[in-house]
């Protein structure tokens, strides 16, 4: 994740194994505008051409806050802002790193009964140096947006939460819209028309954890999904503490399709949040 940060490790999830907190059963929080979580984050993902040959890379490390932006209605609205990054991406012959002017950004819409997520809209976007050959880096300006709908909205934490639980996380269908360009368009690196991916509900198991991130040591409320699909496998390990109102960590790994190709690697650890109960 960037020098100054501390990198999750899929083989050491700081988890005291020996330590079993007593669970009670916790309810979706309440969120107001300003809340806000800061983590760790590590990101590493990999696409593929209909041929199985890999044509895009993408490894980086920031700083990343969640910010409620709105909280009228029934939903929160809140944007991820990525700072400190570190990493770089590759799109077939193109190898970009990320500089201190590139700016990444998400922003999201919850459902407040649930937290469940409607959609998002993921940037990157600023000042990058193309790498050409053995030459000096030389100055581009990126910008890579991808669009999200779920129908309907994606329950990535099924609440209530209550540990020795299990259960399914509903299927659904997913829309999505991605592009990527260098000098405000001029060079279109890819540019995907709207797509649409149908998917089946998933078996979850709650269990509870006595977890330590750099904001400290939590009693959390582990969400975990393990999905196989042929070869292909995904796993997904959420880690929710109720005095933060949040997960306090997250481990994502999935394969990109049945053959085991990787596919996404996401890594978040807590370091800091404005979060009151």
């Amino acid at each position: 994740m960037l020098m100054a940060t501390t990198v999750v490790s899929a083989t050491n999830i700081n988890v005291k194994e020996n330590s079993q907190p007593t669970s009670v059963e916790v309810d979706v929080p309440v969120w107001e505008v300003g809340d806000s979580w800061t983590y760790n984050e590590h990101w590493i993902q990999y696409k593929y051409d209909a041929n199985g040959t890999l044509w895009y890379t993408l490894n980086y490390n920031s700083t990343t806050t969640l910010t409620v932006t709105d909280d009228t209605g029934n939903n929160y609205t809140a944007k991820e802002t990525s700072t400190n990054i570190d990493g770089r991406v590759t799109i077939g012959k193109y190898r970009l790193k990320f500089t201190p002017f590139t700016k990444i950004t998400n922003e999201v819409i919850f459902r407040k009964t649930d937290l469940a997520c409607f959609g998002e809209i993921q940037q990157q976007k600023g000042l990058v140096f193309w790498l050409i050959g053995n030459i000096l880096p030389f100055p581009a300006q990126y910008q890579h947006t991808i669009e999200y709908t779920d129908t309907p909205p994606y329950r990535f934490l099924p609440f209530p939460l209550n540990a020795g639980t299990n259960g399914t996380i509903p299927g659904g269908t997913q829309i999505w819209r991605e592009k990527a360009s260098l000098y405000w368009g001029l060079i279109s690196l890819f540019d995907w028309p709207e797509q649409t991916n149908t998917y089946g509900g998933t078996h979850y198991h709650c269990e509870m954890a006595n977890i330590t991130v750099p904001a400290g040591t939590y009693n959390a409320y582990n969400v975990s999904i393990d999905q196989t699909y042929g070869f292909g496998r995904s796993h997904i390990w959420r880690y929710y503490a109720p005095e933060v109102g949040n997960q306090v960590k997250l481990y994502f790994d999935s394969d990109w399709d049945n053959t085991g190709k990787p596919g996404n690697i996401i890594e978040w650890e807590l370091v800091s949040t404005t979060y009151t109960p």
